[in-house]
């Protein structure tokens, strides 16, 4: 499952998740302007760790995917 995330600084990233919520692997930042599938990004597992701790002090915020179109 792929999840869209917006960070307060306006970044867009994109996570992959496991069928227990695990975040597997962070992409970003993504272009607003050329998001054709989140699902066929670039993810790399050295975000992983940054993306959680934005995440845990809501410094991400959760967007649907309709947002960005």
């Amino acid at each position: 499952m792929t999840v869209l995330w917006q960070h307060r600084n306006g970044d867009l990233y994109a996570t992959r998740h496991d069928t227990f919520g695990h975040i597997t692997g962070v992409a970003g930042p993504l272009d607003w302007e050329n998001l054709d599938d989140p699902g066929e990004c670039d993810f790399q597992g050295d975000l992983i760790e940054w993306a959680e701790e934005a995440i845990r002090h809501h410094a991400m915020h959760k967007i649907h995917p309709a947002a960005v179109t």
